[in-house]
């Protein structure tokens, strides 16, 4: 049964007036503001008022607090607005449909993001919605249009949210990368999407490395030199940056064929006494991950492993000629002072 929500954003059937539906939840009527005709009656309750026996002290007390302070996502959204010169400063008063709000909140929760990040996201959402009903147009697949939102307001918080881990997460979703292709076209946001895609991974990556508990400046450079290989290996061509984050993070964890730096300490944690797939399967469960798609990863880079071995050599180590510079330097620098000593004697 339709409620008094599905009708707001909608054009008046009758006269076709953009925005001028207004709807009364305890009535449960819509009205033109424009033709002054009744639309609809006899809707079910709105679904954020009405009882629900199911109902816990902590979605109380988030309505409440919705409720009694609505100037605070109204001054958010504001500033927002003023940081992106092509949002309309009309969003904040554009309403979001239930369905997308629980998808971007669940998301949200699920995926263990800061609170900005869903501020954001929703403010995202807010501009897109609002620009296409202020065109008329209609929002298709109000979920993946949530989850996209959301995944561009987790790579500007440098959280990045890669699409296999959404898929993870709510596994209804569908084409979410053509929803922000949309996104990107409809707020303009071409030139930051291009940045976002340049730090990626290596925002991916520190992500990840916190997630299992590393050092990040241990395993960053590594890493890094190990993803600049697999992007060599032509066996490995189809596969997406953050599958290739995946592979290079596990590849540093496990592939003892792998030449570390010289004078770097690995420090042996739990994992190294595991087998490889207790391995890949942690990993899977930090980065909400499916366990299947990252053995089938990790199967793929094992089976071209000493083409990767091939292709690191190759990059070679970016410190490596600095520390001899520095050894062959330490002799002479003893036999000047050895010299001298003779000298003064």
């Amino acid at each position: 049964m339709s409620t008094t929500t599905d009708f707001v954003g909608r054009n008046c059937p009758h006269c076709s007036a953009v925005d001028s539906l207004q709807t009364d939840d305890v009535m449960g009527e819509v009205a033109c503001t424009a033709c002054a005709l009744v639309v609809a009656m006899g809707l079910e309750e709105n679904v954020f008022t009405r009882y629900n026996e199911n109902a816990t002290y902590e979605d109380v007390d988030h309505h409440r607090e919705r409720n009694a302070n609505p100037t605070a996502a109204t001054s958010a959204a504001g500033s927002l607005s003023a940081a992106d010169p092509h949002m309309s400063s009309t969003s904040s008063k554009v309403v979001l449909h239930p369905t997308m709000l629980n998808c971007m909140r669940g998301l949200h929760k699920k995926a263990v993001l800061p609170e900005p990040v869903l501020d954001r996201g929703i403010e995202l959402a807010r501009a897109f919605v609002g620009g296409r009903r202020a065109r008329g147009q209609r929002v298709e697949r109000q979920p993946d249009v949530a989850a996209a939102c959301l995944m561009i307001a987790a790579e500007e918080a440098q959280q990045p949210l890669p699409l296999a881990e959404v898929r993870c997460l709510d596994s209804s979703l569908g084409d979410v990368e053509l929803r922000r292709a949309d996104i990107v076209r409809e707020l303009h946001l071409e030139d930051s999407e291009r940045r976002l895609r340049d730090t990626f991974a290596d925002n991916l990556l520190v992500k990840y490395i916190l997630k299992l508990g590393l050092q990040v400046s241990l395993y960053l450079p590594h890493c890094k030199r190990l993803l600049t290989a697999l992007g060599r290996v032509e066996a490995l061509a189809g596969l997406t940056v953050a599958d290739r984050v995946t592979t290079a993070l596990l590849l540093a964890r496990t592939a003892q064929t792998l030449s570390w730096e010289q004078g770097t300490h690995i420090s042996k944690g739990k994992e190294c006494d595991l087998g490889m797939e207790a391995i890949y399967a942690n990993f899977s469960s930090k980065a909400h991950l499916e366990v299947t798609k990252v053995n089938k990863i990790m199967h793929l880079a094992v089976d071209v492993l000493p083409l990767i071995q091939a292709a690191f050599q190759d990059c070679g180590e970016p410190t490596a000629g600095k520390r001899k510079v520095d050894k062959n330097s330490e002799p002479e620098a003893s036999g000047s002072t050895k010299r001298v000593k003779r000298e003064e004697t």
